[in-house]
């Protein structure tokens, strides 16, 4: 059975109750107690009691209650969906405004709060990464694992382990799960990005500059180009670019962009978001990992499969030394001194990444512009992040 008006009039009088039952005669009206609640509130709780009297009853929310599709349901813009346990069903759209989950709502077998969840949505322990798109934390005294449980396992975490790797090497498929393939349509390679919700990649504002939202496509799960028949890649069409305001083409001051797909992203082993920086985290003389499918050399041709090479972080005075264009405090540099490992023609846009202590890795900088490529004394230079954070909150937009 789908909901019906006298099912949904059912619903709003069990909200009542649950007002009447925690509220109580405190004056406090119904809306501004829900605005209030938060759900580390009621999920600490364990539930909440409805009723009053003898009719009084506790109605539970654990962690224990299965991950399973209850009765058919009806979402707030008409589409069918099934009523899941709330833990198992937390929605952007009302996981931070509690009054949003009363047009979700649902009962399951009269016992336990439930919320009505799109048929597609897909809550399995891969698909749990916590609230996006997240920074990884400034404590690094908490040594993650390298074996997490999957609902606990958060951004950032791969089964790459850090190591120092001497020039570009092939990654493992495994190994950066949040790595994006950003391409007009009819090229075979364009930009990289990188996954930072279930719906936006960032990438650099100068890979969108040409082009319309509808121009551009993105590939999750790539490493080999040349593998079509690969289960492991997914396709997107990108529906928003959000383009720095800022972006300044002649000399790519703040070449920063986000990419909304046209649908969320399942996660799993080969589709993963990555985590944010911290502000203000130090990486002078620190290692730092580059990835892309560009270019071997400068002019060259581009690789087939995701190559990765480690770059030490250069202090900003001696990256400006470098170059007579103008390095602003927004950039970031890194690449080998000596040369020979650096960042190339086709890797634009695609994440500089730093492994912190807890073991999570965070995108530090966005491949942005160079001198040809592997020049000694001339690094890359690539767009620091964490300057971006404000900007990245406001226009991640669901």
């Amino acid at each position: 059975m789908f909901c019906s008006e006298t099912s949904r009039g059912a619903v709003m009088l069990f909200v009542v109750l649950i007002y009447l039952a925690v509220v109580g005669t405190d004056g406090k009206d119904l809306q501004s107690y829900l605005t209030d609640t938060s759900w580390e509130d009621v999920i600490a709780a364990g539930g909440l009691h409805i009723g009053h009297g003898r009719i009084k009853r506790f109605v539970e929310l654990n962690t224990t209650q299965p991950n399973i599709a209850h009765q058919p349901c009806f979402l707030p813009n008409g589409k069918r969906g099934r009523c899941r346990h709330v833990q198992h069903c937390m929605l952007q759209d009302f996981k931070t405004d509690f009054m949003k989950y009363m047009d979700y709502l649902c009962v399951i077998k009269r016992s336990s709060l439930g919320a009505c969840c799109p048929e597609d949505f897909n809550a399995g322990p891969e698909a749990l990464a916590g609230d996006l798109p997240a920074t990884a934390s400034r404590d690094e005294s908490q040594v993650v694992t390298r074996i997490v449980r999957a609902e606990n396992r958060g951004c950032g975490m791969s089964t790459r382990a850090m190591s120092r790797v001497v020039g570009a090497r092939p990654g493992n498929p495994r190994d950066w799960p949040w790595m994006a393939s950003v391409t007009p349509e009819g090229f075979e390679q364009y930009c990289g990005g990188v996954l930072i919700t279930d719906r936006h990649v960032l990438t650099a504002a100068h890979c969108t500059r040409r082009w319309k939202a509808s121009d551009l496509f993105v590939r999750l799960g790539e490493y080999d180009l040349k593998r079509t028949n690969d289960s492991r890649t997914y396709n997107f069409r990108v529906i928003d670019i959000r383009q720095h305001e800022g972006y300044d083409m002649s000399n790519y001051h703040h070449d920063i962009a986000i990419l909304k797909l046209h649908r969320a992203a399942v996660f799993n082993t080969y589709v993963w978001p990555i985590c944010l920086p911290p502000m203000g985290l130090d990486l002078v003389d620190k290692i730092a990992i580059v990835i892309g499918w560009g270019t071997k050399f400068y002019g060259g041709p581009h690789s087939d499969v995701l190559l990765e090479v480690s770059v030490p972080v250069w202090e900003h005075s001696k990256c400006q030394e470098s170059f007579t264009a103008t390095v602003f405090e927004e950039n970031m540099c890194a690449g080998g001194p000596e040369g020979g490992k650096d960042s190339c023609q086709g890797d634009s846009g695609g994440p500089l990444m730093y492994q912190m202590s807890s073991g999570r890795w965070a995108v530090v900088g966005v491949v942005s512009w160079g001198v040809r490529c592997g020049e000694p004394n001339h690094p890359g230079l690539y767009t620091r992040v964490d300057n971006y954070l404000p900007w990245i909150a406001e226009n991640v937009v669901y």
